[in-house]
């Protein structure tokens, strides 16, 4: 760098040229004596020398935010090679995108992943769950925190919660591997501890008792009944069997079908048989149509709805099958399990004598009878079921329209005026629930209208067979 004597603007000043000064470009400065100059000249050509061409060129409010930052990486233990490091392995900043966008990508994705139908509905409904009031939130903006109340706000049992928080955490692992989030926040979330319990089972008289009712209200159901009673087979299992899979001497459970996408053959024991026999002659369905909800009329008849566990019939079969026979890798293969999960969430101690009355349960003699009866019986109208949050609670939590809330304020205080579970205050603002026709959502808030489609529960008559 060369320094000039020059009349600048009338007085004698000292020029420095610099070739890259700061931002890159030719450099003019001035200054009022030859010692500042040449102050100047050796302080740039010692940052040169130090650093490089490179460094003098940074402009002096970026050196700044360096030193800044410099700083900040120290105190977190890290180095600028460290960091820089990792931004190389872990790529570019994710993009910010709504929740409901990633959502709508993941369930997309799934869709076409294989995924049994029955868990791809489960899954959609609890992902749209977890968005309700969220969706247009960056996904990179939900906290640990707010998952947290998510899961333990909602009056949920342990298995419950635990369920949710698996998809959540799905959720984001999948946003994680499209690089859309750095981390799975869900992941912060403990899982919630459930309580080990005994499989709930069936005794041998409410086995007959649920056969006899289902000859008596719902024989369609019959054979999906037997297949898990006698059979062991899963109830999804059971659903999609078709008669075609039912043979003289096997049940064919097709790859397609099991839950361990697996084939395997069921031996059919001559109970067993007696009862495909019997549910073949009243007409019973495979594939299975409605089958829930003739299980629940069957359940209500037989005095077990309140105290019924989802896999007991399953569960009655790997009790009593292993308590008579003694020999878990048989009871195992079929149902298509391990031995291990035989143990530890199938089996339940029974005695023999019991395992020896429950295989001994045969068709009655007036079966076909009976089912012909069930037939011909009318359909009988379910009056509409009061509920604890109808129209008239809506309309006066919204002012009759007047008022705006958000979806949580909105929820809080339907809990509060019905005295209901947050979990259905929250279904009652779903708008693609029963009260869609009156609640509109703008800016993230809902409110009421009236319309000619409002009725005082939101709800259908149902009709039973």
């Amino acid at each position: 760098m060369k320094i000039s004597k020059v009349i600048h603007i009338g007085n004698v000043r000292y020029r420095v040229n610099e070739a890259q000064g700061p931002d890159g470009k030719r450099l003019r400065k001035f200054f009022e004596t030859r010692e500042a100059a040449e102050e100047y000249v050796k302080q740039r050509t010692a940052e040169t020398r130090a650093f490089g061409i490179q460094y003098t060129t940074i402009p002096a409010n970026e050196r700044a935010a360096i030193a800044y930052h410099l700083e900040r990486l120290k105190t977190l233990g890290w180095t600028l090679a460290k960091a820089v490091d990792f931004i190389e392995k872990h790529g570019k900043v994710a993009p910010a995108l709504p929740l409901g966008t990633v959502a709508d990508e993941f369930l997309a994705a799934k869709q076409t992943s294989g995924l049994r139908p029955r868990y791809l509905k489960t899954l959609r409904a609890s992902i749209k769950r977890f968005m309700l009031g969220r969706r247009e939130k960056l996904i990179s903006d939900v906290t640990p925190a707010e998952i947290q109340e998510y899961i333990v706000s909602n009056g949920w049992q342990p298995a419950t919660k635990r369920s949710y928080l698996v998809d959540v955490r799905t959720l984001f692992a999948f946003a994680v591997k499209r690089k859309y989030v750095a981390e799975n926040t869900a992941l912060a979330v403990d899982l919630p501890k459930v309580e080990e319990t005994p499989p709930g089972i069936v005794s041998p008289d409410q086995a007959r008792a649920i056969l006899e009712n289902c000859l008596d209200f719902a024989p369609d159901a019959l054979p999906v009944i037997v297949l898990q009673l006698f059979g062991g087979l899963r109830r999804s299992e059971a659903e999609e069997l078709t008669w075609n899979d039912i043979g003289d001497e096997f049940v064919e459970v097709k790859a397609h079908v099991a839950k361990t996408r697996r084939r395997r053959l069921n031996q059919i024991t001559p109970q067993l048989r007696a009862w495909l026999d019997i549910a073949r002659t009243v007409g019973g369905k495979l594939p299975a149509i409605n089958y829930a909800d003739k299980l629940k009329l069957i359940l209500e008849k037989a005095k077990l709805r309140q105290e019924w566990d989802q896999n007991a019939l399953r569960h009655s079969f790997a009790s009593y099958h292993f308590a008579l026979f003694k020999k878990e890798n048989e009871t195992a293969a079929l149902m298509g399990n391990s031995p291990q999960m035989i143990f530890q969430h199938y089996r339940e101690l029974v005695r023999p004598e019991t395992a020896d009355k429950y295989f001994a349960i045969m068709p009655p003699a007036d079966a076909d009878s009976r089912a012909a009866a069930a037939r011909k019986r009318k359909p009988r109208v379910m009056p509409l079921r009061e509920s604890k949050i109808n129209a008239a609670t809506l309309a006066a939590i919204f002012e009759e329209g007047n008022l705006t809330l958000s979806r949580k304020d909105a929820a809080a205080a339907i809990v509060a005026r019905a005295k209901t579970s947050v979990a259905a205050a929250y279904n009652a603002l779903s708008l693609d629930g029963r009260f869609k026709a009156n609640l509109v959502e703008a800016d993230g808030k809902l409110t009421w209208r009236e319309t000619a489609e409002t009725s005082a529960t939101g709800q259908k008559a149902l009709t039973h067979a």
